[in-house]
């Protein structure tokens, strides 16, 4: 006789099918989450490698900021100095001018002419005197004409002083300071 099994083995078996996809399932669950956490450590780990390295080049920048910061004070002070050192310059090849200037001045002037003021504004010069007539005014702007150290003499003002006994004009004369040889040098040029 043929043995009938008349229990619900279909039914146990699909139990057990079913047990084994719930452990299956939840084996592939966990490892997908495994996989995830560890993923999440992973990129975790390169953000915060990103960012010390990013906090290293932050600080890095600022050290060179501050180099940067200190060069261009550097290079003021330097301009300043160079600046300085011109004007230096300048002065020493300039302060034999003013005892040439003051030399020409006293041997251009003619008898009867006495000056009482001489303002210079930059190679502009005023002069201011008394003279005993207009023609010794003029004499004295010929002499400069022909001085090497002044040129263009201009007589702006010649009046008459009124409040001495003695006849005297008052005058003032405009001019022109200049360097032997810059002339030359320049006339040398135009040709």
């Amino acid at each position: 006789m043929a043995r009938l099994n008349l229990l619900p083995w279909r039914d146990e078996l699909r139990a057990q099918k079913n047990r084994e996809f719930g452990v299956l399932t939840g084996i592939a669950a966990a490892a997908a989450l495994g996989v995830v956490v560890l993923l999440s450590l992973y990129y975790a780990a390169l953000i915060d490698h990103q960012q010390g390295r990013n906090r290293y080049l932050q600080a890095e920048i600022a050290k060179m900021d501050k180099k940067i910061e200190s060069i261009m004070e550097l290079r003021a002070k330097r301009e300043r100095l160079q600046k300085r050192i011109e004007t230096i310059q300048q002065l020493q090849t300039n302060r034999t001018e003013v005892v040439h200037l003051f030399y020409e001045t006293a041997a251009r002037v003619p008898d009867g002419v006495y000056l009482t003021a001489v303002q210079q504004s930059g190679a502009q010069l005023t002069i201011s005197g008394v003279a005993d007539s207009n023609g010794r005014v003029s004499e004295f702007a010929a002499n400069i004409n022909d001085s090497e150290w002044m040129t263009d003499p201009q007589i702006n003002e010649i009046t008459r002083n009124n409040t001495t006994a003695l006849r005297t004009n008052n005058f003032k004369i405009t001019l022109k300071q200049t360097r032997p040889g810059a002339g030359n040098a320049q006339d040398e040029d135009d040709q």
